[in-house]
């Protein structure tokens, strides 16, 4: 798309290629840069849309339009850039979306803006300029440092222009009508691109940038394939995920140490991808989903979900999420053991993720700067080993179900005014109530909940405490009537109590009358009305 070439609509019709700013702005074909108030009365009006800007429009803000440097941004790109634009008192067009964002009192919902159409002046931070003469003098060819400014030399006009407009006519999606919408970067000049690409590596810079106390959690958008940043979160402390104090510690050194400027620097060494993957793994409801989120502030790293059962999840596009995640994040892959079953045949349908496909992803996982994958298993036992072996998974971690000192620290944790004593006598009056059945921390949680308003006395006392035995027992009834009511639905489906063969051959035998029926019917010159219910 050089500007200053000069292709016919219809040769860009032919070609299947959308028309763009950068390729028809010197078109002698001037009907579709037309002002929008010098469209001819008779034509249908679309008050809901702007036309592409005319070429007065582009004259007034650059000069000559082929003394300029284009780039046509997408994706994740674009919306770092409609987010930077938006902040700046610069644009006078806006989209508004509904979003969810935190805050002392709880999450809200609000109007978030997006950059609407139009044509933005937006002046470049000093780092992108100092960016911008070290990439010029790098990416400058010798033709195009010999003509033009000298490599380097960067005009006294820094400012970038911002164009988004609307081409073509509205075209019909899954969910509604859409217009074709593209973005431009422009800056004044020949051979601008790297005063251009330092502009979008610096947002793409303060896009990755953590905070202390706080980390952005992104998704992977499938459809565009990019990593969509949903919220950022304000982090936990690690003190606050009660786990054993051996498996935190282990688990505690272990990251510490990889993250470490000389294990950095032993990788590259060595020629070894610098990646940790670990396997979280245990009973629901321990914590594991809670000691992510408390890694990634500990350590100021931003999480990224994968969703592997997603329908549309190809192994090219995990592949494309584990290669395009930020350096120094954290990849979550949540309950591995319900992709595939036992001879690694896809459990999930409509999903065409095949097993090779997550080994390879995981073996070529990102950029090699310091990645950390962690993986989430309720069954250890369902994975196959390949999955399991050195490189893939380099650190187990188990989570069981609440232990007396669990127990006793969690107690601590909701009243830390209390002393040891009391806490260990809770937990004493727990495991007494439980007797020989087992509880997650997640149901102990819940019980602190209820007691929030109680005294740490009353609620470490035996008789507070054998409310965690009836809201257990309560909940193994509901599952055992659940069990008997999905039992006797099949029984029923199979032909009351019957076997498989047997409900067959019975469903053979009412289909055979049927049609006897209706043959007699047929004879006798009736009608027959077929129902068929599923």
């Amino acid at each position: 798309d050089c500007v200053g070439s000069e292709p016919r609509p219809d040769a860009i019709i032919a070609n299947r290629r959308p028309p763009t700013f950068a390729n028809t702005i010197m078109s002698n074909t001037t009907s579709e840069f037309e002002p929008i108030l010098n469209i001819a009365a008779d034509s249908k009006p679309m008050s809901t849309r702007l036309r592409p800007f005319s070429h007065p429009s582009v004259a007034a803000a650059l000069g000559d339009p082929a003394d300029a440097t284009y780039a046509v941004v997408h994706g994740e790109l674009a919306l770092l850039i409609s987010d930077y634009v938006v902040d700046l008192p610069v644009a006078h067009s806006f989209n508004f979306r509904i979003a969810s964002r935190s805050t002392k009192d709880g999450a809200r919902r609000e109007a978030r803006p997006s950059l609407g159409l139009g044509l933005v002046q937006v002046p470049c931070p000093a780092q992108v300029h100092d960016d911008a003469r070290r990439s010029d003098a790098v990416v400058k060819s010798p033709v195009e440092a010999g003509s033009g400014a000298a490599a380097g030399d960067i005009s006294a006009d820094q400012s970038i222009f911002v164009l988004k407009h609307e081409l073509g006519e509205p075209v019909g999606t899954s969910c509604s009508a859409a217009i074709y919408s593209e973005m431009i970067l422009i800056a004044k000049g020949k051979a601008r691109l790297g005063q251009l690409q330092a502009f979008c590596d610096h947002l793409i810079e303060l896009a990755d940038k953590t905070e202390p106390r706080t980390f952005t959690i992104s998704r992977w958008n499938i459809k565009n394939q990019y990593w969509q940043r949903e919220q950022r979160a304000k982090a936990r402390s690690l003190t606050s995920v009660v786990l054993p104090e051996a498996t935190m510690g282990d688990l505690v050194q272990d990251v510490d140490d990889f993250v470490s400027e000389e294990t950095a620097a032993w990788y590259s060494d060595h020629g070894i991808p610098y990646k940790r993957s670990y396997l979280f793994y245990g009973v629901p409801g321990a914590g594991k989903t809670s000691l992510i989120q408390a890694l990634a502030g500990k350590y100021c790293r931003n999480l990224c979900y994968l969703s592997p059962t997603h329908p549309d999840m190809t192994d090219d596009s995990l592949k494309n999420a584990f290669v395009r995640a930020a350096p120094n994040s954290i990849i979550v892959l949540e309950d591995v053991d319900a992709l595939f079953g036992p001879k690694r045949q896809n459990t999930v349908d409509k999903c065409p993720l095949t097993f090779s496909g997550l080994l390879n992803a995981l073996d070529g996982v990102g950029p090699g700067g310091g990645t950390i994958v962690i993986m989430t298993s309720n069954h250890r036992d369902r994975l196959d080993p390949a999955l399991l072996r050195p490189g893939r998974v380099d650190k187990h971690v188990h989570f069981d179900h609440a232990t007396s000192e669990q127990r006793a620290a969690l107690f601590l944790q909701f009243y830390p005014k209390a002393d040891a004593v009391l806490a260990q006598r809770f937990s004493d009056h727990v495991a007494a109530a439980l007797g020989d059945r087992q509880l997650a921390m997640a149901g102990l949680q819940q019980y602190f909940i209820s007691q929030r308003k109680s005294t740490a006395e009353a609620a470490a006392s035996a008789e507070a405490v054998t409310s965690i035995i009836k809201e257990f027992e309560s909940r193994e009834e509901e599952k055992l009537k659940n069990e008997k009511a999905g039992e006797e639905a099949k029984a029923a489906n199979n032909g009351d109590g019957a076997t498989p063969a047997a409900a067959e051959k019975k469903q053979a035998d009412a289909a055979g009358s049927d049609n006897a029926q209706a043959d007699a019917g047929t004879a006798s010159g009736g009608k027959q009305i077929h129902v068929h219910i599923h």
